[in-house]
This record gives C-alpha cells, structure tokens and sequence, in this order.
C-alpha cells in the first residue's frame, strides 16, 4: 500500500512473484520499495504487485515471505516515461533444526536457470544499459564478463580461446541462426551488433562453462536471451534518434481491460549519414541495416498463456574498390557486397499444472539468407569475378519441457527438442586469375536434429545441492547417435560463499555447407562426425560485505573428433570464413584451460566497478598430431569498468550518469607469411592470397598488447510522464585482420580494421 507523493516526478514500481524452480506465481508476497521510507504491498493470487506514486531515483526492492530466501534488488532506477516492472524469482529454504534466520539474496550474478550452477551468469540489461562500450548489443556488453574477447570491429564472442561459432545463440528458448548484423562477413560467428537489445530484452542468462542438459549443439556457451512481456496496463512508447539510427519502440494491452500485452521496436539505420558527417570511419563502406522485433503475450484463465514473439533483421553490405591511385596492398584490388536476411518467428505456450508443474511448449520458423559477390580488378579497372553464392536455410523447431518442484529439496525437468532443417546453398569460387568460376559447393535437401534431455536438481542437505542430467542427440544426416552426461555440485562453504564444480559432455554440428563441398562431384564430408568435448567448472564465490562479490572460477576443455584437413595445419577450431572448401575428417584435437577472476562492486550511492581478468591458454592439434597455439589464444585478457551517478536538479529528480571500460587483451595471433612465398607468386593466386595454415607451425606470432577503451555520458530528465535522455558514447577498438603485400615496395605489411565509434543519441520515453 503505497502513499500519495506530492512530487510530480513519481511512478509504479509493478510485477510478478514466482517461485523460482516450479514458475508457480505465489500470493501473499511482501513486497517493499525502500529508499529512506518503505512503501510496500502484498502480491495477489496471480503473483501480481503494484506499488504507485515511487519518487523517481534508484531504489531496493525487496520480496520477503515465510519459508523463502528473501530477494533484495539493489539500486533499480525508476524514472517518470516508463513504469519499472519486475520479474522477482523466490527460492524456497531448505529448513533445518535450529535455522532461525533467511538472509536475503542479493547475488545479481546468480543465472535465471536454477539447473545452471557453474559458469553461468545473469544478464542484467539494466546494467548493460550502463556499461560503456556497450551500444545497446548485448554481445558486445557480454565481453565485459571473465573469459571472454570480441574481435574489437566485430562482436564475435570468443570464449575461453574457442571460437565465436562454437557459441550458441537462443531466443525465446530456441536456437536460432547468428542473429547479428552483418553477420560472418569478418568473422565466423560474429558480426557488428545483434538485431536484439535492451528495449525488447529481459534479463537473460550467458553461460560460458559446463552447461545443464538443457544445452545441446554448443561447445563454448550459450547466450539464452529472453524477451520481455510488454505493459498490459498502460501504453508505453519511446523513440530514438542518435547515430546508430532511428529506434521505435511501444507497448501496451491489446485491448482495454485486456492482460494480454505487445511489445514492438523498429530500427532503421543512420550509419550511411553519420558516414558522411564523417562520424564514423567507414571509407568505401556501406553498412545499411534495419530490423524489426515484437511480442504478444496473451494469457487465459484455463488453457495457459500463449505468447507470439518475432526478430528479424535486412542488411545491405558493400566494400567498393577504390580508385587505382589509392591502392597500397594486394587488399585494395577487390570489391565485395552481400545481402541478408535474418528472421525467427516463435510461438510458446505455457500450462501450469493445478497438481504442480509447469509445461513449456514452443514451435518456431528460423531462417537465413545471404546472397554475395567478391570481385578482382586489374590496373585498368577491368572486373574480374572471383566469387559468387547465395544460401538459405530455414528450420522448423518444436519444443517442449515439463518442470517440477515436488519438494524444497527436489525438482525435475525433462524436454524433448527437433529441428527440421531445410536448405538450398552454392558457392562459385575462383580456380585460376581471369578464369570462369568454379562451384565449391552445391546443395538442397533437408536434415534434421532431434534431441531428449533430463535434469535433476537435489538439495542433500542446506548447503549442498547436486545437478545431474543427461543430453541425447540424433543427427540424422550422418545418423549420428550422442549420449551427454552433465553433473554439477555447489556447496555453501559460509553464509557468504560457496563453491561449484561440474562436467559437461558437449557436441556441435557444423554449418551445411561444410557437409556438402564439392570434389570430384563427390560429397567427401558427408559423414563428417560432430565435434565433441569434455568440459570441467569450478567456481569460488565470496561475498564481499553486501554490495561485492569476488569470484574465482578455473577451468578445462578437452576437445576430440574435431574436423581437420589430411596434410595441412588446418582445423575448424580456427576456422574464421564464411564458406568451407576442404576435405575434412575427425582426428583432430583441442584443449583449453585458464582461471577467471571478477572483482565486483554492485551500484550503491551511486557508484559501481568491475574488474574481471582470465589467464588461460587455447591450443589445437592438427591431422598430423602436431599442437599448436589456436587463432584465439590471446593468453590472457582483462577489463576494468565502472561509473557514478548523481541525482541533479533543483527536485534531484534529474540523473547524470559517466562510464569509462577498459580492455587489454593479449594480442591477435597469426601465421607469418612463409619463406619463399613472394610477391609475383601471390600475384598469380586465384584470389591473391596468402596460404596461411599451410606454414610449418601456424599462430606461433602475435601482435602486442590489444588495447581498446570506451566511455558513455548520460543525462536524464524526468518530467511528468516523460523522461529524456541524452546519450553520447565513444568506441575505440583495432583488430589485425593479417599480413599482404605492399603493391609499391612488395614488402609484406601489417593490415588492421579499427572501430572508432561516436554514437550521440536523444531518447524519449513517454
């Protein structure tokens, strides 16, 4: 029952309680709003809470009910344009014989998933908001967390020195095609930003070590991004206009006294303006993009809540061959250009058993096209085609899992999981200088993956609970048949730490077309096997007081049945193209092992820092059994992040906010250019370029020290029913994209891409 605020500058805090292992929403909740008085309510019996008229400012949340941990939610900004809504999630104590006292839990680094216990983390997009160098794409906000580097011009999550595409992307529940834009262009996996972002996104969970069962066809991790339910009982809307491009976005019931809700945002971009403003350094570049997202959320009193979600994305890419007088390397000599097309159409159910238990059912349309072209030119500006493709692939996912609390001690999730893959796909390559082009590959059909899981999740006793589950998986196209046991423990060493270890069997597919290059018209990777590994967690947590945390988190991948090259130095682990042209089999190897460091301060009086630090090394062996350093084995990298807000205004109802991040990454690895290989001898390449994996001992050099900063400055104005606020961020980050030619000397050269980014935006939220 909140008090009436003189203050115009006041809005409603709102949301849900449910139970964090069974989804069961739970009534009778206290839920207080805290910052020097205490407004409070109780949840009804739908979960559901409301508290009006809170002063606009940060605020704790607090959720407190018998028999519960309680839930402390430090610091959550509310401002006059939008009411905060919150999801709370309780997790019910395991009682003992003389336990009088529950401390609330204030670990925001616990993961949404109660079955991940290792390796895992919650992102917080309120917190992503903040950090510098984030540009609302929560991949590049995630290479802030221990373990993990971006390729700098791209977003590209390499984790634990394994490459970016061994990293799973999820939607809703369901794996979903590299949802970034400009995707694979510079890197396998990666691209510039994701089509998905802090309007549309709730909190969701990145996973970097040994995950639940839950998680198949990944090696690295998994960024499980959830979106969020739009505001069933006010209209909401916002609009952005910086650098980046224009934002739209709104939400609402769909009808008057409706629950049901949507949500929807639409960008489109500005990046061809800011070009010539010379805002941005993209000379010869064009990079237009818009995409498009939304959510129906429409629950019923008998049948569940059904919910309707979309994300999709347009690009047009085009790198224009300069003018003769500007050409310095061998790289000037080309121009390249693509079109694609990203999209995931999804609709979930969700049934909650009156006897207990919750079913999650899910069927989804995911599809993916890219059509592109790579041309040489002569001194005379003559054209020359070099490579030309076009694929699409488009799958049909169905989905379901039951999950049930049968007690505070035990809960049981199960689910079953089938892709059906369909796909058309060829590349045309060229096989000599000024000669027609040849195919490479060349494929259209269908495959399918289907997999069973199991999770159990076991509280032994107050402080120790084990997670045991098993993954099964079936490719049909190599009728391929995988049995994956997961095991993970954590026990609480103190009311302040704890400490988790868990094994994880994972396995990966490779792209389609890597099953279909062409050679002698046969299909030599076909029966290619999947990538598999073995992989070991541990994790050291301690709380540092109520507002730190310091966590300490080891760990080792084996990885074997990896796809190499017979007679090369070539593996997929370092594969960084957006096509496959090799004869593959499994007989390679890899491993990588490190310890990761996070020292961090939670936002209190308006300050906040992180500091996070991984020592590690990624190795690989190739066909032949020789190791050797992997592509992304920097050796160590570290981030050190942090910002202050102040409350300003004649009402301190005013924020100001500045960011600053700093990273420093052992540098990018390569192979020198071999002895012997000249200039004339590259010249007279179909593509003019330099047979890297095929020197003696490839990666064995690095570039220096990687150094990229960014800082955010931001200022918000709450009037009454409005908030606006002004953006400015600043990016700076370099990337060795690789040794060629001078055209003038013929002496090799270094060649780098650098992103020097100033997005300045005006948001309004109303």
């Amino acid at each position: 029952m909140a008090g009436a605020q003189t203050n115009q500058a006041v809005q409603t805090v709102r949301g849900q309680v449910c139970d964090v292992a069974s989804g069961e929403p739970m009534i009778g909740v206290t839920v207080t709003v805290e910052n020097g008085s205490t407004m409070a309510t109780v949840s009804d019996v739908d979960g559901n809470f409301e508290i009006k008229n809170v002063p606009v400012g940060r605020h704790s949340v607090r959720a407190s009910y018998i028999g519960y941990e309680s839930v402390l939610l430090k610091e959550q900004m509310v401002t006059s344009g939008k009411e905060l809504v919150l999801n709370l999630r309780m997790r019910e104590s395991i009682s003992e014989l003389g336990e009088v006292v529950i401390k609330p839990r204030v670990n925001k680094q616990q993961p949404l998933n109660e079955m991940a216990q290792v390796g895992a983390r919650m992102f917080s997009v309120e917190e992503a908001s903040r950090y510098a160098g984030g540009m609302a794409d929560p991949a590049r906000t995630a290479s802030m967390f221990a373990g993990v580097a971006t390729g700098g011009a791209t977003n590209g999550i390499s984790i634990h020195g394994n490459s970016p595409q061994m990293l799973q992307w999820r939607v809703e529940g369901v794996e979903v095609a590299n949802p970034n834009h400009f995707a694979e262009i510079t890197e396998a996996g990666g691209g510039v930003f994701t089509s998905l972002n802090g309007t549309v996104l709730a909190n969701s969970d990145f996973l970097t070590g040994a995950m639940p069962a839950e998680y198949g066809n990944a090696l690295s991790g998994a960024f499980d991004m959830k979106m969020r339910v739009g505001n069933n009982t006010k209209y909401e809307h916002a609009i952005q206009v910086g650098t980046l491009g224009v934002d739209f976005a709104s939400e609402g019931p769909l009808a008057k006294g409706s629950k049901a809700s949507y949500l929807v945002n639409y960008r489109y971009s500005f990046l061809e303006i800011a070009k010539k403003l010379h805002a941005i350094n993209m000379e010869n570049e064009t990079l237009d993009y818009q995409d498009l997202s939304f959510k129906l959320n429409m629950p019923t009193k008998k049948a569940g809540t059904f919910a309707v979600w979309f994300t999709g994305l347009i690009d047009r890419y085009e790198n224009k061959v300069p003018d003769v007088s500007e050409w310095e390397t061998l790289w000037d000599m080309n121009d390249s250009w693509s079109r694609q097309r990203n999209c995931a159409l999804g609709v979930n159910h969700t049934y909650r058993f009156k006897s207990g238990g919750t079913l999650h059912s899910s069927v989804a349309f995911t599809g993916a096209y890219r059509k592109l072209g790579v041309n040489d030119y002569d001194a005379d500006m003559n054209q020359m085609p070099q490579m030309a493709g076009r694929s699409s692939q488009w799958n049909v996912i169905i989905s379901t899992q039951h999950q049930h609390k049968f007690s505070s001690r035990y809960t049981m999730q199960n689910g079953f999981e089938h892709q059906h893959l369909d796909f058309h796909t060829w590349m045309d390559y060229i096989h000599y200088t000024g000669g027609p082009l040849y195919r490479v590959y060349d494929s259209e059909g269908n495959t399918g993956l289907t997999r069973f899981y199991t999770n159990h999740k076991v509280a032994l006793s107050r402080k120790l609970s084990a997670v045991a589950g098993v993954n099964v998986m079936w490719f049909n196209l190599n009728n391929q048949w995988l049995v994956e046991p997961r095991i993970s423990m954590q026990y609480k060493t103190s009311a302040s730490s704890t400490l988790s270890l868990a094994y994880a069997m994972n396995s990966r597919k490779e792209t389609t077309d890597t099953y279909f290059v062409l050679m002698d018209g046969k299909n030599p990777n076909k029966d290619l096997g999947l990538t598999r590994s073995h992989h070991i967690s541990a994790s050291f947590a301690q709380r540092l007081g109520d507002n730190a945390m310091l966590k300490i988190e080891p760990y080792w991948q084996w990885l074997f049945d990896v796809p190499v090259e017979m007679g090369s130095t070539y593996s997929i682990l370092n594969h960084r193209k957006f096509f496959q042209d090799r004869a593959l089999v499994n007989e390679g190897a890899g491993r990588n092992y490190g310890i990761d460091f996070t020292l961090e301060r939670y936002l209190k009086d308006g300050f906040y820092g992180m500091i996070t630090a991984t020592l590690f090394k990624s190795e690989y062996r190739d066909a032949q059994g020789q190791w050797h350093h992997s592509r992304h084995d920097r050796r160590y990298i570290t981030n050190i992040l942090g910002g202050k807000e102040w409350m300003v205004g004649k009402a301190k109802k005013n924020v100001f906010g500045i960011n600053g991040r700093l990273t420093m990454m052992g540098g990018d690895r390569y192979t020198p250019i071999p002895d012997g290989i000249t200039f004339d001898e590259v010249m007279m390449r179909p593509d003019k370029s330099i047979p890297e994996d095929e020197g003696l001992d490839p990666f064995t050099k690095q570039k220096g020290m990687n150094v990229g900063y960014a800082f955010s400055i931001k200022y918000t104005i709450n009037k009454k029913h409005t908030s606006h606020h002004f953006i400015l961020e600043y990016l700076q980050m370099k990337t060795f994209q690789g040794q060629t030619f001078d055209l003038h000397t013929h002496e090799t050269v270094d060649k780098f891409t650098s992103l020097t980014f100033p997005n300045i935006a005006y948001r309004v939220e109303f």
